[in-house]
């Protein structure tokens, strides 16, 4: 070993003189790319940006989990139309499709809905204050989709399924709908 070489130590007793071995510090990429992050903020506009891609990118995770949800939801309710097919009853079985398709569209557009991005001469840009609220607005479909996974897993479970549960989760999702909507003209900003 070369005297200008580190020794680390790691938890479990392995040293090494690589710290980019498994054996070495742990985070040590994460460091580094922590105090770039933090030392590229400096230059003008970059900070402003780093928080709005991080407002982005976290509305995106929230989103993706939102569809995930809707998207379970969905399975939940064919694998009910298959069983019910299969005992050779169709009643109902209309409405269950029609509610899984209003589900199925709820989560893909959530899932593709606009990341809040504009272009650079763009008369309507879009800040942090903007893209925090849109955030904050996503996180309140969290409550409808929860209720909607409730009284899906209630449909699933029902022996009898009757017309008022069905007609339930329909009020659900024009809720969903709406806020869907008015998701796309928060994000537009107002008309003229």
């Amino acid at each position: 070993m070369a005297l200008d070489e580190k020794v680390f130590t790691t938890d479990n007793g392995q040293i090494t003189t690589d710290i980019t071995d498994k054996g070495g510090p742990m985070g040590t990429k994460e460091s580094v790319g922590k105090v770039l992050k933090t030392t590229v903020r400096i230059l003008p506009g970059v900070g402003s940006y780093q928080d709005k891609e991080s407002l982005r990118e976290s509305d995106k995770k929230l989103r993706d989990h939102i569809s995930a949800q809707l998207s379970y939801c969905v399975e939940t309710i064919e694998r009910l139309k298959t069983g019910i097919s299969r005992k050779g009853s169709l009643s109902f079985l209309k409405d269950l499709d029609d509610i899984s398709r209003q589900m199925d569209k709820a989560s893909r557009t959530i899932a593709f809905a606009a990341r809040g991005y504009a272009g650079v001469f763009d008369s309507n840009l879009i800040d942090e204050k903007v893209l925090s609220h849109l955030f904050e607005f996503d996180q309140s479909f969290q409550k409808e989709v929860g209720l909607l996974g409730s009284l899906v897993a209630k449909i699933s479970k029902s022996k009898e399924l009757d017309s008022t549960i069905l007609d339930e989760a329909r009020d659900i999702l024009l809720k969903i709908e709406k806020r869907i909507n008015e998701r796309e003209k928060l994000l537009n900003g107002p008309s003229d």
